[in-house]
């Protein structure tokens, strides 16, 4: 049985699907969707992402710092290349995302 880097899935996970556009119109129900699935273990499938914004790469930021906090399994699976190309432009990687802190 292959091995994953992230806990074992249970009844409690849940996965998200980004939308194809995460731009500023977007921003607004990415942030409702994943207050929708908090005190869950999440999976961001980042598949189908073409075209990445600025806002909705902090609210992954965001998000990933709460499940962190939370003690909560937060992890992007299948990023396209839209969507890393979209991290790279700010200098990022999907592993960034979760890594990031945020300043409170």
């Amino acid at each position: 049985m292959p091995r994953k880097s992230t806990k074992a899935s249970s009844a409690e996970d849940a996965v998200y699907a980004l939308p194809e556009v995460l731009d500023l119109k977007a921003a607004t129900p990415l942030t409702e969707k994943l207050m929708s699935l908090r005190g869950q273990n999440l999976v961001v499938d980042a598949s189908k992402v073409e075209r990445l914004g600025t806002q909705c790469v902090q609210i992954l930021i965001a998000a990933a710092a709460t499940w962190k906090d939370e003690m909560a399994a937060f992890s992007i699976a299948e990023p396209s290349d839209s969507f890393i190309s979209g991290l790279q432009v700010l200098g990022l990687t999907p592993q960034a995302i979760l890594e990031k802190e945020v300043a409170q």
